[in-house]
Order: C-alpha cells, then structure tokens, then sequence
C-alpha cells in the first residue's frame, strides 16, 4: 500500500474517487425509479414479467460480485493494478449497455433482459473494486475514512441528482 504522508491523500484524490459515486448512484437509483413503469407502459410488457426482470439483475448481483471481487483480489495483473483494470472494463461497457429498444410486448422484454444482465455485469465490474480500492490507497484507517465519507457524499448527490432529472414515468408513452 502506498504511504500516505502527513496530509493524507489529498483532496485530488478524495473528489477523484469520490466521482465514481455518481456513476454507481445513478444506475441504483433511475432503473429503479423508472423501469418497472417503462416496460409496462411504454413497451407493454406484463406487470409479472417487468417485475422478474427488474429481479433478475439483483439475483445476478448475488453470484457475480463475489466472484468479481475474487478475480479482482486473486487473479488480475495488470499494470493499472488489480482494481483499476476492471473498474475501467466496467466504465466503459456500462454505457453501452443503455438503449432503448424499438421493440415491444415480448420481444422488448427479452432485449431489456439482455441488456439490464449485461449492465449489471458492467457494474459489478466497476463497482467490486471501486468499493475495495480505498484500502490500496492508503493504510491508514483514519484516511480511508476520510476518503469513504467523500464516497457517500456523492453517492447522496448522485442519488438525489438522478432521482430529480429523471424523466417522469410514462413519459413519451407510447399506448
């Protein structure tokens, strides 16, 4: 672990970390705001089903974080460090994993399927190793603290950002 001097970290390095917190804010709070009601609303998909596929990533999350965080602590070599590597892999997959589909009824219920499995991947990716990274920064506990609390802090405007700009449910509804 890198030796932190009399300062700490820095405030460059608190902010830095703390930025990922909007990304992992974000995608906790507007899928859960606006999915159930976009898959039944705009693409018609049954209530049953939407409500299994808003599940199935929390189910998913059960089974890959602890093996994500097994490959990040284990197994990754990489001249970016072991976390940095995957969080990087989950920073720029996650986004792509973001479009809407022109389908309806069955057909955009297997797409959103697809996609939200393979986003939650994506942030498993991410985020199993962004919550992990601060002990890698620093050994001092009083630090890391230091450098969580800037974590939460955004996450908290992150949460309430996303929750404010999300778009209304239903809107540009389709039925």
């Amino acid at each position: 672990m890198p030796p932190t001097g009399p300062g700490g970290l820095g405030a460059r390095v608190r902010i830095g970390y703390g930025l990922g917190s909007f990304a992992t804010g974000t995608f906790g709070t507007v899928p859960g705001l606006l999915l159930l009601s976009y898959l039944t609303d705009v693409l018609g998909v049954a209530a049953g089903l939407a409500g299994l596929l808003v599940f199935l990533p929390k189910a998913w999350d059960v089974l890959l974080n602890p093996w994500i965080g097994s490959l990040s602590d284990r197994t990754t070599r990489s001249r970016l460090g072991p976390r940095r590597s995957w969080m990087l892999l989950g920073a720029l997959t996650m986004p792509l994993c973001f479009a809407a589909p022109g389908l309806d009824g069955g057909p955009a219920a297997l797409y959103v399927a697809v996609l939200l499995l393979l986003t939650a991947s994506a942030y498993a990716c991410f985020h199993v190793p962004y919550v992990a990274l601060p002990a890698e920064l620093t050994a001092d506990p009083d630090e890391r603290a230091r450098v969580m609390s800037w974590r939460v802090a955004f996450l908290a405007v992150a949460i309430l950002l996303s929750g404010a700009l999300a778009p209304p449910a239903g809107r540009g509804h389709r039925r």
